[in-house]
């Protein structure tokens, strides 16, 4: 009889030392290992819905174990095999083995059939994540059944056959007794053992229809396209069984099916919402980790200074991970700026952005406030305007002062739905989630409909107290005209350093103090997110975009640094009306001598 390691024991003094905080750790961590020891005792209970079933830990861990390590790595070696030399079969480490004892173990009571449905692992890089999913697609299509379907599914074609599911190739390759045993085919498409088969996913892949999953694995979440996250969403329901996988690192930007999830994750660990189907592991730092209490952002030098944090959100630090090779990659960001924020983001798990972006996800989001604009119908409202023709949005934004000092922002947008921005592949699925979501208005045709955003100026102006419509000059002259013929107060706000630098240096304090406050509009986040600048040497900044073509938007925080412009210093504004004429005094009163020199 073989001898197999106490797996579910193995899984709970993990989470007992995570919960405890004899791990590090950070919080929503801990909270995931509490979740988990409370549902283990909520399992005991005959009138539960769920309970725990040890044997199915157990079958996971013992097929992980027994299979080998398909690439190098300083954690394969760590067992001698019978014949005394290096086996490099996989071993899984105590935080592995929890998450699997949490996905596999809790069982519905009526059924049997597997509880939990979505599982989500945000681990930094080279923390074995792909490994993982491997494993998973493994066991699935050997040992659940004899038609199982498990998409590897990715924003690419490339991004899924170059990743994981090459590895997976590679397991299954370098696995002939695993070939053998379970009858395996392996092609370029697909691995296949019977009826089930492992096959890749992507946006433009031609296997989207007819699909039923048994499994489902999201290569990189943070990367992913939204659309074949729909796709695979919509094909759940016809096994019972069937579960939503997504294990990856911190992604450049708070967007995608992957920060998505997170935040629903997030919203369960912390108690928000129940979800008892729903696993989550966030191995990354606390905010106070590495964020400077005072300016809000991201304080390089204690996150870089302190290598205790690297333990705490590294999970394979000292198996897997090399300390030294880490200690290398943040030494050279330390010393190159441009390094700073993908170091953070792939060894500290962090979605702190990409480039030189001024607005941190994290900051922008804690100004958040349940509030809605009917509210603040009647009071007094500055208006900001940024129109386009094509490319760009039209934006309009609304803000309003609190008596508590506070200013609070609103925005609306408009794109051309048959613009070259509306169909780019990269942003065009989060375009028709804000549009289905009424964040975002796509008009008809290739241009921008000035006449609508006028039409809507005017409507907020018959609700609202404006003191000001401040518009961009260079795209407005048409919907200024109108605007002052109307009787509007409308004015032009020029978009230059020295106007724009006072109202956006108030606008990045007001968000490191939480005095701006907005109702989470995900397009205004995201533009906020975009916005870019170089601050010279005489203190000013021009919030651009990351480049000239970027496909990524501005407009929003734009015309809220014209609003906001006006609010502080009206007369950086201009008129909008006509000039006034000038008087010819020479009409009026001759040229002084020339009527004397005439008459004489």
């Amino acid at each position: 009889m073989e001898l197999v390691p106490d797996y579910p024991g193995i899984a709970r003094l993990y989470a007992e030392a995570l919960a405890s905080k004899r791990l590090p750790s950070n919080r929503l961590l801990v909270a995931a290992a509490e979740r988990y020891l409370r549902m283990l005792e909520m399992a005991k209970d005959p009138q539960n819905d769920f309970y725990f079933s040890p044997v199915h830990v157990t079958d996971y861990c013992r097929f992980a174990e027994k299979l080998r390590h398909f690439e190098s790595g300083s954690w394969e070696f760590t067992q001698i095999g019978p014949d005394g030399k290096p086996d490099p079969r996989i071993i899984l480490e105590p935080f592995q083995i929890w998450a699997e004892a949490a996905i596999q173990g809790f069982r519905r009571r009526l059924t049997g059939e597997r509880l939990v449905s979505t599982a989500l692992e945000v681990l930094p890089r080279k923390n074995a994540k792909s490994l993982k999913a491997t494993v998973a697609a493994l066991f699935d299509l050997c040992c659940g059944g004899g038609n199982a379907e498990v998409p590897i599914a990715a924003a690419t074609q490339k991004q899924s056959e170059d990743t994981l599911f090459g590895d997976i190739i590679k397991m299954v390759n370098n696995e002939p007794e695993l070939r053998e045993h379970y009858g395996l085919k392996v092609t370029k498409e697909e691995i296949s053992r019977g009826d089930g088969k492992i096959f890749m996913l992507s946006s433009q892949g031609e296997r989207q229809d007819g699909l039923n999953p048994s499994l489902a694995i999201f290569e990189e979440g943070h990367a992913g396209a939204a659309s074949v996250y729909a796709v695979v969403e919509s094909a759940f329901g016809a096994r019972p069984n069937a579960l939503k996988r997504m294990i990856t690192t911190a992604g450049y930007r708070p967007e995608g099916p992957g920060y998505d999830l997170l935040l629903e994750a997030k919203m369960v660990l912390e108690g928000k919402a129940e979800d008892w189907t729903l696993f989550a592991a966030i191995y990354t730092l606390d905010t106070e980790d590495y964020i400077n209490p005072e300016s809000k952002a991201v304080d390089y030098d204690k996150l870089f200074g302190d290598e205790d944090l690297i333990y705490k959100c590294n999970p394979m630090m000292d198996v897997g991970l090399d300390i030294i090779k880490i200690r290398t990659a943040i030494s050279k960001a330390r010393r190159l700026p441009s390094k700073r924020r993908e170091t953070a983001r792939t060894r500290f798990n962090l979605w702190v952005g990409s480039g030189t972006s001024l607005i941190e996800a994290h900051a922008w989001g804690a100004c958040k406030r349940n509030i809605s604009i009917e509210n603040y119908i009647g009071r007094r409202c500055w208006i900001g305007v940024d129109l386009a023709q094509v490319r760009d949005m039209c934006a309009i934004i609304l803000l309003f002062e609190e008596p508590t000092g506070e200013i609070v922002v609103f925005g609306k947008f408009y794109l051309p739905e048959l613009s070259e921005t509306a169909s780019n592949p990269e942003i065009s699925e989060h375009l028709a989630a804000w549009h289905e979501a009424e964040h975002l208005v796509l008009t008809p045709g290739p241009l921008a409909d000035h006449d609508l955003v006028r039409e809507d100026v005017e409507a907020f102006c018959d609700v609202f107290d404006v003191v000001v419509v401040a518009c961009d000059p260079h795209q407005a002259h048409n919907t200024v005209k109108h605007l002052w013929d109307g009787n509007r107060p409308v004015m032009t706000y020029p978009n230059t350093a020295p106007t724009m630098t006072p109202p956006w240096d108030d606008i990045e304090g007001r968000i490191a103090s939480e005095k701006i406050w907005h109702d989470g509009n995900p397009v205004l986040a995201w533009m906020m997110q975009n916005v870019h600048g170089d601050r010279k040497g005489n203190g000013l900044i021009l919030p651009r975009k990351e480049t000239k073509e970027s496909i990524r938007k501005i407009d929003g925080a734009v015309a809220l640094c014209f609003a906001n412009g006006c609010r502080l210093e009206p007369a950086q504004a201009k008129s909008a009306g006509p000039e006034p004429e000038t008087i010819d005094p020479y009409k009026l009163r001759g040229i002084i001598g020339f009527e004397e020199m005439t008459n004489g």
